[in-house]
């Protein structure tokens, strides 16, 4: 299988475990990839519950699921291209 990616700016819908009973539901746009003291985040800018733009810091560790359509996929890219946009999750 090749390795997905996931893009700068795309729209996905992440699960993660919370820390209650029901799991955290963030939908958002996908912002970069970044460590809290030693473990690897991704952050998304989300919504917060006055409505606001807030930037959600998802730890790798407490991922379930991030859910997107085919077309927030990037498509293999010839080299030379700018690569920063792309973010790898193992």
């Amino acid at each position: 299988m090749e390795m997905i990616e996931i893009k700068k700016g795309g729209k996905y819908t992440v699960l993660s475990n919370s820390g209650k009973d029901e799991p955290l539901i963030t939908e958002g746009e996908f912002v970069g990839y970044t460590i809290i003291g030693e473990e690897g985040a991704v952050c998304f800018r989300t919504r917060g519950e006055d409505g606001k733009s807030v930037l959600r810091l998802i730890p790798v560790s407490n991922l379930i699921s991030i859910e997107f359509s085919e077309d927030e996929l990037v498509t293999k890219k010839a080299e030379g291209n700018e690569r920063e946009k792309t973010n790898y999750i193992s």
